[in-house]
């Protein structure tokens, strides 16, 4: 869902009796979303599994504190995991999910642009490791996304504007109008709230579309990593330092250079 207010649509979604793991970067939890997550756990039993910003929560170390974490709180398949933050956040989570007992039920609570029309649509959720991005991980859809645009109020110029190399992306794929939106409004795009919410409907009925006809990737879903694959690698050389939608956007680059160099596409 797509709405301003989330809260009671994420709580009512919960199973009766059930409690809730809250897997949220410990900086949100003091800063723009620690009403959110008071209120949120006054409605139902909660464990906040806390973790580090950024790309560094998709590691081994944080996946195994998780683990522990629910098992000494002894979670079970009837209980339910919350990914709150950014794409690393939900990527985090879902694995976690689909990994604890052989998979519970999770949600994801995108709060960034990238998170809420990439990572937290279409089921792919894992780690990092040496050998690489997301190369360890699982298909594992939550049972529910709640998106909330006004999370976006609090987020800095520069994580929106990287947010919005995914929203571009999905224009390139299949729906120009993104990108006559996005022109016609330039640097508007980023404080213009009704605009960002149709930008955000937009792009995650592309990726749903997608999805829904390829959901592991064995063909047409590939559209869907335009820009990803220099975008990955520039990511893993700068160390997960960059920005993922700021390599995404150099790769986009790259990949109409190279395809134009090649003959398959006019300046």
């Amino acid at each position: 869902m797509i709405e301003s207010e989330i809260l009671d649509a994420l709580v009512s979604s919960f199973a009766p009796k059930a409690r809730v793991a809250l897997v949220i970067p410990e900086s949100l939890t003091k800063g723009a979303l620690k009403n959110f997550v008071t209120e949120l756990s006054a409605h139902t039993e909660t464990t906040l599994i806390l973790t580090p910003d950024g790309e560094a929560q998709k590691s081994v170390a944080v996946l195994e504190s998780a683990w522990n974490q629910l098992g000494v709180a002894g979670f079970t398949r009837n209980d339910r995991i919350v990914g709150i933050g950014g794409g690393a956040t939900t990527d985090l989570a879902g694995f976690l999910a689909s990994s604890w007992l052989r998979g519970i039920d999770w949600s994801a609570v995108p709060t960034s642009l990238a998170g809420m029309v990439d990572a937290a649509v279409g089921g792919k959720t894992g780690i990092n490791t040496t050998a690489g991005k997301n190369l360890v991980g699982a298909f594992y859809s939550p049972t529910a996304v709640f998106i909330s645009p006004r999370f976006l109020s609090s987020l800095p110029a520069a994580d929106l504007a990287a947010g919005l190399a995914e929203v571009i992306k999905c224009g390139f794929i299949a729906d120009p109008t993104i990108l006559e939106l996005v022109a016609a409004a330039g640097s508007r795009t980023l404080t213009d709230a009704v605009l960002l919410e149709e930008l955000i409907c937009r792009a995650v009925q592309v990726k749903a579309d997608v999805v829904s006809q390829d959901f592991k990737e064995s063909g047409l879903r590939e559209i869907l990593n335009y820009g990803h694959t220099l975008g990955h690698a520039i990511e893993k050389q700068e160390r997960y330092s960059m920005r993922h939608g700021d390599a995404v956007s150099i790769g986009m680059v790259f990949a109409a250079e190279l395809a134009h160099a090649s003959g398959f596409i006019t300046s």
